[in-house]
């Protein structure tokens, strides 16, 4: 990866020549937190986690992004993201890459990876630099893996009189790292993604809406290993295992995802707040509901602002355990749960958020967010096995940043 680097470092002198503009961010970020059970990230892309007693630079990030103007219709945009990972390294840092065909000054088409746009934070979720608050709610922005599209989209802008209208759609697929517990890795894999995504800007005001349904592409081993382990199972053993069973096949099941926003900025006071409903055909998703409401305020070269982000699903429970609670089948069991129950959640977040921008290109950032869950182990977490017993439901983080443009 850093021959890449290297190798689109060297193009820079023959930017002007060659049409090519470089562009680059990074954030430096140091988090503390004085959780004992969970280990806290910021998505569940994220291979590691921050404990009590430890302070965690691994947060930070850096990127390039190159823009080749072809002509007055087409150009080339790749952007390369280094953070920290475990798996398919090259893949994973490729953030985007795709052919834009500008046919009018209302319509615009691109293919290639582009950015999965179902959030109001898709185009710059990465680059600190770019938002007031510390990092997107993980609440909202951390239940979905997945941030790019390999595929198309077409979009249509119309200006009104007294703001503009743009509806994009967009078909392809995707996929991601998940990590959870135990080293467990699995590369998410999306098929048939097809969404719509209407918005509409006027003055200090932005409305959006987002409609976006996919099947899963695959299955971890996991999951067909204790399918035929349950099976084995004598049913006077585990009356209820059949249930279980259900909850393991994930492959070519339905996904929906709906969501709203809103976002107010007049220089001076920021409203920005989102909602959506998650849900799918499968057992292990069911009604997941998340949003957040952030409210700000600008003082010259500060801006304080505050967060409330929450996250709760519908399958609260798990399928009963064996009646004859052998060690393996309970064994069985914890891991079956794992697969079943990873979206049993229900937590919120208040975070206050102070920035200041120390030049035209960097700012400096500090966070403290207070969390309170009602289940650990969480799919948002990593986690300490050895703090189960008596796990810390409610916990607080603080965060220290410097992002920056160039």
């Amino acid at each position: 990866m850093r021959s890449v680097f290297v190798c689109l470092l060297a193009f820079t002198p023959l930017s002007h020549s060659a049409n090519v503009d470089f562009s680059g961010f990074a954030t430096l970020k140091a988090v503390k937190t004085d959780s004992r059970t969970a280990k806290i990230r910021e998505t569940i892309s994220q291979p590691s986690g921050v404990t009590t007693d430890e302070l965690d630079f691994s947060f930070s990030s850096i990127g390039l992004q190159a823009e080749w103007k072809i002509n007055s219709s087409f150009d080339l945009v790749g952007q390369l993201l280094i953070k920290d990972q475990r798996h398919d390294k090259i893949n994973n840092t490729l953030k985007l890459a795709f052919l834009r065909y500008s046919a009018s000054s209302n319509w615009q088409f691109r293919a290639g990876r582009t950015g999965l746009d179902l959030f109001l934070m898709t185009e710059y979720r990465d680059i600190g630099y770019s938002m007031d608050l510390e990092h997107p709610p993980v609440e909202f922005y951390a239940i979905i893996p997945h941030q790019n599209l390999d595929g198309i989209d077409l979009q249509y802008r119309a200006p009104l009189s007294h703001g503009v209208a743009s509806i994009k759609a967009y078909w392809g697929r995707s996929e991601s790292p998940l990590y959870s517990d135990n080293g467990f890795f699995w590369n998410v894999e999306l098929k048939s993604i097809l969404g719509v995504v209407a918005q509409y800007e006027t003055l200090n005001w932005l409305f959006r809406a987002n409609y976006t349904t996919t099947k899963s592409a695959n299955e971890h081993e996991q999951q067909g290993q204790l399918r035929d382990a349950l099976a084995k199972v004598p049913l006077s053993f585990w009356p209820t295992k059949s249930q279980l069973i259900d909850s393991l096949f994930i492959q070519d099941k339905d996904f929906t995802y709906n969501a709203l926003s809103m976002r107010y900025d007049d220089s001076n006071w920021l409203v920005q707040t989102e909602a959506s409903l998650t849900d799918s055909n499968s057992s292990v998703l069911n009604h997941l509901k998340a949003g957040y409401i952030t409210i700000g305020k600008r003082f010259d070269l500060n801006t304080l602002s505050v967060s409330y982000s929450i996250a709760k699903s519908d399958n609260t429970e798990v399928e009963p355990g064996p009646t004859v609670p052998l060690p393996e089948l309970v064994e069985l069991y914890q891991a079956a749960s794992m697969h079943s129950g990873f979206y049993q959640l229900d937590q919120s977040t208040t975070s206050l958020t102070w920035r200041r921008e120390l030049s035209a290109t960097l700012a400096l950032k500090l966070n403290w967010q207070h969390t309170t869950t009602h289940r650990l182990p969480s799919a948002f977490y990593l986690h300490r096995a050895d703090q189960f017993e008596e796990p810390d439901l409610s916990f607080n983080t603080f965060t220290l940043s410097f992002n920056w443009v160039f």
